[in-house]
């Protein structure tokens, strides 16, 4: 029956993922217009903490461990502050569209890391698919002039391509102890903490922006973190590895879609071609892993954004209870033989 229910290719939800996370980028080109990068970053993830706070309330976000305060902290400097920063300070002066593109290659940074910090071995097609990414977006970059951005800014988006990268090496490891909900609560305090001197800045601006800029910075907070984890959680559990990978792919896809019907920004044609190298490198380096495929596996080296990373745990969790079960049963089964054997004789 699980293997029936698996089967059934969660499309709404696929959709739904990849338009919440692309609709990040437009958002983002709003709320800058009243609202500076530091102030956005602290709002953001005040928004995602108190959302989550009955869940701290009704003990649906696990205790974090001491001996991991350390690897989480770094995952939120890196996933939270870091990524969000350079993020928005660099869409200042790159297109939403672009700006997708170009953080599409986090997957090939966390390959390149994951070479580096966990010895993985990514074989031929992952160190192919590195090379062919990186490729595009120096395609991209060098298509800055034509309706792309300026190189400072696309300099910026790719760090931060690079520091969610970083935030998804650092959080591997916490996936197999903590739910998806309690790394987005940990991560998202633990990036506040740099933040805190900006915050009666960020008080000063969310009195003066207008409406409009501030629904940008709440859907930020709401709809593309914590609506998104959601509606991500439903695909990795109703569908393969490979299948929700499809969500990693469309969603620069759905970026610049909205950023045209909402703003009328369409980048260059060197831009979109660039931006199609990019997804073909990534795929490319997710084709045919040695490693086992899992759904963690698959976000953690793929995600385009931490809240991807962070949605995976609630999988990982339940796979690891399956194996303590079997485990359980058949320590069980053994204690019942040997209780048989010993009646026997």
């Amino acid at each position: 029956m699980a293997g029936e229910r698996r089967a059934v290719t969660p499309w709404k939800f696929m959709a739904a993922t990849a338009l919440l996370w692309g609709s990040a980028f437009p958002a983002i080109r709003i709320a800058l217009e009243g609202y500076s990068p530091t102030a956005m970053a602290v709002l953001r993830l005040v928004f995602a903490v108190v959302l989550l706070l009955p869940c701290v309330l009704t003990g649906r976000i696990s205790r974090l461990r001491r001996g991991d305060l350390l690897r989480m902290a770094g995952f939120g400097v890196t996933g939270m502050t870091a990524y969000q920063l350079l993020l928005y300070a660099g869409e200042r002066h790159v297109e939403g569209g672009t700006a997708a593109m170009l953080v599409a290659t986090s997957p090939v940074f966390a390959t390149a890391l994951g070479m580096l910090v966990l010895r993985e071995r990514p074989g031929a097609w992952g160190v192919a698919g590195l090379v062919v990414a990186l490729c595009g977006a120096l395609v991209v970059a060098t298509a800055g002039g034509d309706g792309g951005g300026s190189y400072s800014g696309m300099a910026m988006i790719v760090l931060a391509a690079a520091a969610q990268a970083t935030s998804f090496i650092l959080q591997k490891p916490l996936l197999r102890r903590y739910s998806g909900m309690d790394c987005i609560f940990y991560g998202s305090l633990f990036g506040l903490v740099p933040l805190l001197v900006f915050t009666p800045d960020a008080a000063t601006q969310l009195v003066a922006a207008d409406w409009q800029q501030t629904a940008a910075v709440v859907w930020l907070g709401l709809a593309c973190t914590v609506l998104a984890f959601c509606t991500w959680s439903r695909v990795l559990a109703a569908a393969t590895a490979s299948t929700s990978s499809l969500v990693l792919y469309a969603v620069p896809v759905a970026a610049l879609a909205l950023d045209a019907a909402l703003l009328g920004a369409v980048p260059g044609l060197m831009a979109g071609v660039g931006g199609l190298i990019v997804l073909a490198g990534v795929a490319l380096a997710a084709f045919r892993r040695p490693a086992p495929t899992t759904p963690s596996r698959a976000v953690a080296c793929g995600g385009p954004s931490t809240d991807a990373a962070d949605a995976t745990a609630d999988v990982d969790a339940a796979a690891d209870a399956r194996v303590d079960a079997a485990a359980d049963a058949a320590e069980r089964e053994a204690v019942a033989a040997g209780a048989r054997g010993s009646s026997d004789r």
